[in-house]
């Protein structure tokens, strides 16, 4: 996916023209799998099997992927005991908590970028 701050986004329509995906995706600072493992946990608490099975990506990525998204605050994991050992299932954060980070992240770049400006202008 291409990163949209990359791109020139100077006006509203170049950036209605950017996929909600790339913009999650750019915003958060995630590849391609772990926007789509996202959204896919909006919708269903699944399991890393259950993702390896959609995405047909090796479920060693996908843990890396889990761990990634984990460790950015946007899914958790469910522990459901078994007669022997555990199952895990993932769910993702609430969409309104997705929008909160992705804004105060585009409020922190924005702060960095007004002082560059402020001290170098």
């Amino acid at each position: 996916m291409i990163n949209p701050f990359s791109k020139n986004l100077c006006s509203p329509n170049q950036i209605e023209g950017v996929d909600i995906y790339e913009l999650v995706s750019g915003v958060l600072s995630l590849n391609e799998l772990e926007t789509s493992i996202l959204f896919l946990l909006f919708d269903e608490n699944l399991s890393a099997v259950d993702l390896s099975n959609r995405s047909g990506k090796h479920r060693s990525t996908i843990q890396k992927a889990l761990s990634t998204l984990m460790g950015k605050g946007l899914i958790i994991r469910k522990k459901r005991g078994l007669k022997r050992g555990y199952h895990y299932t993932y769910a993702s954060i609430s969409r309104s908590k997705v929008k909160e980070l992705m804004i105060r992240h585009i409020d922190d770049q924005t702060k960095c970028l007004i002082d560059r400006i402020d001290c170098e202008l």
